[in-house]
């Protein structure tokens, strides 16, 4: 860990915030089981890649009586929205033991949060302040009136975090699907290509243009890796995707019916020299490109690439308003495992921070740029 420090303190309580997570936060987020019931619900194995990824993390702790029972993660996504950059903090890793953990039977509306600052949680209490100016989890680095947004991804059925969320002033832009893409017998293509270091500038041109239109698109990490895959058709790209490798231990599958009907597959040889009951290591698809018209070429490099790395499990998270998620709702053919898995729904969750109300109004009227590296 390094930069670590007391942000506030009440009477046992304590609130560190570190800029590197330490060995405590790694055992205590692959201990947590993220997923709702009545769907897939899991543990991260091996998170340590991506909570050091990127150039500016902030992990605030819990700690009561020196005992950490709550983290949250504040990750830089530096993004520019109609022309105006700004700070856009991802939140992830938020996790609360109990006895503060307490599951809501409702999402609470606007009506219910007028006096949510008198009754609002522990958790709440101490975390506010950073949600209304996160620049000053940089110490020293503050400068008033700088632009920003917070955002999170929340499961639509997760009402302790929904209604977290709306404690800390975040606000529902949009709706997001997520959903696996699986081939047992996966074809290999030759057409598929990565892309040199000299053509990436081309490359990452024509996936700006395909997204010029959503808000928080952000490219860092396009070819990490060497792991954009294409199709082209002359030198022009008409398919692309990047990857990257992700594993989860599995807690249940969401239902009776979908563990039984894992069980029962596993128990094939074939199936499971592919899949295991209790693991999945599958492929996060980001910064998806499909040329109009070139719709069965994507499938073929999706397809490819989970050939070409040993691979029979993708995931993707897109908005489910926009042109790409209409792609799969109409082409379909998504594999055997997304029938049992099926769709998450998700809200698209932004608080605003000193924003003009022309680029606010920006989040609401365009469609959303989705990391399924960032939040699988």
């Amino acid at each position: 860990m390094k930069n670590s420090r007391t942000f506030l303190t009440y009477h046992d309580l304590t609130v560190e915030v570190e800029s590197s997570p330490g060995v405590e936060l790694m055992e205590h987020l692959h201990s947590t089981v993220l997923g709702q019931p009545g769907g897939i619900r899991y543990q991260h194995t091996n998170l340590k890649e991506r909570l050091y990824s990127g150039d500016e993390n902030y992990f605030m702790y819990l700690r009561k009586s020196g005992k950490m029972i709550g983290s949250v993660g504040f990750c830089s996504k530096p993004t520019e929205t109609d022309g105006l950059a700004h700070d856009s903090w991802l939140i992830r890793y938020f996790s609360i033991k109990a006895p503060f953990r307490v599951v809501p039977k409702k999402r609470k509306a606007k009506a219910d949060l007028k006096d949510e600052n008198k009754r609002t949680t522990v958790l709440g209490r101490f975390i506010q302040p950073v949600f209304a100016d996160p620049s000053q989890l940089r110490e020293g680095k503050t400068r008033a009136g700088q632009p920003a947004i917070i955002f999170a991804i929340i499961d639509q059925t997760n009402l302790r975090s929904m209604n977290f969320s709306a404690q800390m002033g975040l606000e529902t832009v949009g709706s997001m699907a997520g959903f696996s893409f699986s081939r047992m017998q996966p074809r290999r293509s030759k057409r598929i290509e990565t892309v040199e270091e000299n053509q990436r500038a081309v490359i990452l041109t024509q996936i700006r243009e395909f997204y010029k239109e959503y808000t928080l698109f952000y490219s860092d990490s396009i070819f990490k890796n060497n792991d954009y895959y294409v199709i082209k058709e002359g030198e022009r790209m008409i398919a692309g995707v990047q990857i990257y490798p992700v594993d989860w231990k599995i807690v249940d599958f969401g239902s009776r019916r979908a563990n039984r009907a894992v069980r029962f597959l596993t128990r094939i040889p074939w199936v499971r020299k592919r899949i295991a009951p209790d693991k999945i290591t599958f492929l996060a698809f980001d910064a998806i490109y499909c040329e109009p018209g070139f719709e069965k070429a994507l499938y073929e490099l999706m397809e490819g690439v989970l050939e070409r790395t040993g691979n029979y499990i993708a995931m993707m998270m897109m908005d489910l308003e926009s042109d790409l998620y209409g792609i799969f709702r109409d082409q379909k053919k998504l594999g055997m495992l997304h029938k049992i898995m099926g769709t998450t729904y998700t809200d698209i969750r932004v608080r605003f921070i000193h924003m003009p109300d022309e680029i606010r109004q920006q989040f609401y009227d365009r469609h959303t740029y989705i990391s399924t590296y960032d939040n699988s």
